[in-house]
């Protein structure tokens, strides 16, 4: 079995390498679900990805917060929760591009 040691051309392909090896930024944030404050703490692109919702949905976070929270099966972390309705949202309208189904 032979292995590809790709040489990068390019310094700014180098940093685009290394930029894959960096663990993801993690931000908490306060929110408040059901009438409670509570501190979220979820990747930097999640947080960007509920933003986007919110703002296609015409609704705020903490809306769309308190229905993942009262959805979220028994023993399901919340923020586990908010993650897989981010990826669930942006799969299901990717169902819908033939650009994009495999």
């Amino acid at each position: 079995m032979k292995m590809d040691r790709r040489i990068p051309r390019s310094l700014d392909e180098m940093a685009d390498l290394s930029s894959l090896a960096a663990p993801p930024t993690v931000v908490s944030r306060s929110v408040t679900v059901g009438g409670r404050r509570t501190s979220l703490r979820l990747e930097s692109t999640v947080w960007d990805g509920l933003k986007d919702i919110a703002q296609r949905e015409s609704r705020s976070i903490e809306a769309l917060c308190t229905d993942i929270d009262r959805g979220r099966s028994a023993g399901i972390p919340f923020a586990t929760s908010v993650r897989v309705y981010v990826l669930n949202y942006f799969r299901e309208g990717a169902a819908g591009c033939p650009a994009l189904a495999v």
